[in-house]
């Protein structure tokens, strides 16, 4: 692995373990290339889903998206990947391979949303987004570990769910009420089967199993909890 490949995934590292603890330690259970994929797809996330907040007009937001969606072009045709760590981590591991380029391509149209300021008419509304951004990745995430369609499905699926738990009460104040109730089904539904990965997928939908953490204590930032809950779901399969 050359010096820049190195220096990119520990960037990515450092910045999943700064702004995203639950994805970071799930990670570290997977072999090294996959675990190197898993950081660079949680850090792409982190940049995807950060536009809205560091510009002041929609249009901003689509060029730094339509920025993200030609540099990771450039890598699945083979091209060198442009000067950012995340995209040069990209090219370095499975993350940048060419059959994964519609379900980045189908995220990032997704993320343009909330650059427009239309806000959630309701939890169904919410979830659905969900779906396609943050439930989409953790698919991908699945696939990259080598499951199956209806692996990826569950996955999008409790990776909706998760994300409402943990961040839809942010996103849409104004639904907190609705938001446990409709992701706590959603993530019973998932759950079963994200419970039976096996082999290499099973770290990938690791974080998810935080999910009832969150919607029992709104919170799951405990240090020692968090890590018990992650043990026991790789060790005994407890979702």
């Amino acid at each position: 692995m050359s010096e820049t490949s190195t220096q990119s995934l520990a960037h990515c590292s450092s910045l999943v373990r700064s702004q995203d603890e639950d994805r970071w330690l799930a990670a570290h259970y997977a072999a090294g290339p996959l675990q190197d994929a898993l950081l660079a797809l949680a850090a792409l996330r982190i940049e995807l889903r950060r536009i809205p907040s560091q510009v002041s007009e929609p249009p901003l937001g689509e060029i730094r998206l339509q920025w993200w969606r030609e540099g990771l072009e450039a890598i699945q045709e083979g091209r060198p990947p442009r000067a950012h760590p995340v995209l040069e981590a990209a090219a370095s591991t499975m993350l940048g391979e060419k059959r994964w380029a519609g379900e980045l391509d189908s995220v990032i149209d997704a993320c343009s949303r909330p650059l427009y300021g239309e806000g959630f008419s309701s939890a169904e509304d919410l979830s659905a987004w969900f779906v396609e951004t943050d439930g989409r990745l953790d698919a991908l995430g699945a696939a990259m570990g080598g499951g199956d369609d209806a692996l990826a499905g569950a996955a999008a699926k409790a990776g909706a769910a998760f994300a409402m738990a943990r961040e839809g009460r942010i996103l849409a104040p104004r639904l907190a009420e609705e938001i446990n109730a409709h992701a706590l089904r959603i993530y019973k539904e998932a759950a079963p089967v994200v419970a039976n990965a096996a082999g290499d997928a099973a770290p990938t939908l690791l974080h998810l199993s935080l999910t009832p953490l969150y919607l029992r204590k709104g919170d799951a930032r405990a240090p020692l909890r968090k890590r018990l809950t992650l043990f026991a779901a790789m060790a005994f399969g407890r979702f």
